[in-house]
């Protein structure tokens, strides 16, 4: 039965309250299977999650050393380039945290951009073979853009139709910047995950949730979804 919780809240309520679920889905997940397999979102939205977690008590209360950390998608830029979403987490908080190297499972935007696509779903299944699990992820991070997508799963990209592969390279829409190739988990990948958290934020993306589109945000389903929204 799929559980979906809104919480409408200010910003500062939005992220405190959304790095509390964090810590506590984290420890529940380390219980159960002695790990947690996190999926990180890019853009601008998650930052100020990523350095509350620096915080006390979530810089105590969060297992940074058994936590395996993933990334919904990646621009096909060098990795501390100023647009890499793996680039701009390790700034915001993996570095300072501590996190493990072999724990940081990156997309690897040296590689040509179909290459990475298959070279980041070969590492998915060789995870889930290693830590003998059912699904890929525990927690999956997720945002929105102002045109409904998610991930790097822009409205009309043959990647929606995906049903296979776990990681595809796609060209986003020239409206949408940067205007770089990315490399994106797909619907198969995204749902083989416990939890989705998307971190919402604008009167833009908040009236656009609320207009009963056919979003590709909308068709991402999991067990349990909540919905922070400021």
């Amino acid at each position: 039965m799929q559980q979906r919780m809104n919480y409408f809240l200010a910003a500062e309520a939005m992220y405190r309250a959304a790095a509390e679920q964090l810590c506590r889905t984290a420890r529940q997940a380390v219980r159960r299977s002695g790990r947690f397999a996190l999926v990180l979102s890019g853009g601008k939205t998650p930052l100020p999650l990523y350095r509350r977690m620096l915080r006390f008590p979530y810089s105590r209360d969060f297992p940074w050393a058994k936590t395996d950390f993933f990334w919904s998608d990646e621009r096909w830029v060098p990795p501390f380039d100023p647009r890499s979403n793996y680039g701009n987490a390790m700034n915001a908080f993996l570095r300072q945290a501590g996190a493990a190297e072999n724990r940081i499972h990156r997309i690897r935007t040296e590689l040509p951009p179909v290459e990475a696509a298959a070279d980041y779903a070969a590492e998915l299944r060789k995870f889930q073979y290693l830590a003998g699990r059912e699904k890929f992820f525990d927690l999956i991070l997720l945002g929105m853009g102002e045109d409904g997508h998610t991930a790097s799963l822009f409205p009309g990209s043959e990647a929606l139709k995906e049903t296979e592969k776990l990681a595809v390279a796609v060209l986003p829409p020239e409206k949408v910047q940067p205007a770089v190739v990315r490399v994106t988990l797909t619907y198969p990948a995204l749902a083989a995950a416990e939890t989705f958290f998307f971190l919402i934020r604008g009167d833009t993306k908040k009236a656009l949730l609320i207009s009963g589109k056919d979003l590709p945000a909308m068709a991402v389903k999991a067990e349990k979804t909540v919905w922070f929204i400021s």
